[in-house]
């Protein structure tokens, strides 16, 4: 099966970004930090190049074989990868935040019965059967990843709770990669957009190479370090303290007749 220039192009262009991606989770140690989140592109990167020479090089069955294996794993890993944003997020000290389990996990019930009910009853613009299945599982995909990663957000923004600064940049890059892939399958799916496929598997592909262009910069900064407290802060602090708890003594007693010394 031979591709075309743009689709050869773009597709060198996603082992490049990959692996750059990777040098520098690596070389910057933020693997420590997002170990779900290196495992997941460090495998897209070898899908790349597997899928790539199957393409080019196998038979449509063995490449099949290839592309609906590696897309599941890709979904358990994408999965993984929102868990290990939800931990970071909504965990303090080792322990879940009080509530935040509960609201996660009735979105993680809701979610994938949502997802599968949208791409289940789509019509989509396929020739083969084969082709539309393809698309209501990249459908489901991308609507779960959607929507497991609002609840997220959603859940974080109710409970107060604050994002540390890597973990805020990856959910960016997320949240612009599923965004785009959710516009492009839902036109693939609803509007029956067949004249239009490849233009618009290149404007998904190109998404998400640009959230890794995206994720390469913002794990190469430093993250944004807490606002360090001065002495004189500390000093101020002890004596509103020490007026505070003056007061409250002074209350005590004047209930009780006595005023303190």
């Amino acid at each position: 099966m031979n591709l075309s220039l743009l689709a050869t192009v773009l597709w060198a262009a996603g082992f490049v970004l990959n692996a750059a991606l990777v040098f520098v989770l690596l070389y910057k140690r933020r693997y420590r930090t997002v170990p779900w989140f290196t495992a997941w592109i460090a495998s897209d990167c070898l899908y790349t190049v597997v899928l790539f020479f199957a393409y080019r090089f196998a038979s449509k069955h063995l490449y099949a074989v290839l592309y609906w294996s590696t897309s599941f794993l890709d979904v358990l890993l994408q999965i993984g990868v929102i868990l290990e944003i939800a931990a970071i997020v909504l965990r303090r000290s080792g322990r879940w935040v009080e509530g935040a389990r509960l609201r996660l996990s009735v979105m993680g019930a809701i979610a994938p019965l949502v997802a599968f009910c949208m791409a289940w009853f789509m019509t989509p613009a396929a020739e083969t059967s084969l082709d539309g299945w393809a698309a209501r599982a990249s459908l489901f995909t991308t609507i779960l990843i959607c929507l497991l990663m609002s609840g997220v957000m959603t859940v974080s923004q109710q409970l107060g709770l604050g994002w540390k600064s890597h973990v805020m940049r990856e959910s960016y890059g997320l949240i612009l990669w599923t965004l785009i892939a959710f516009a492009t399958d839902t036109l693939h799916a609803y509007w029956r957009t067949m004249g239009h496929f490849s233009i618009l598997e290149n404007i998904r592909i190109a998404g998400f190479q640009a959230s890794l262009i995206y994720w390469a910069v913002a794990f190469w900064l430093p993250e944004l370090e807490p606002t360090s407290i001065t002495l004189e802060t500390i000093s101020r602090l002890e004596v509103l303290k020490s007026r505070l708890d003056y007061g409250q003594s002074r209350k005590a007693s004047s209930a009780d007749g006595v005023l303190p010394k």
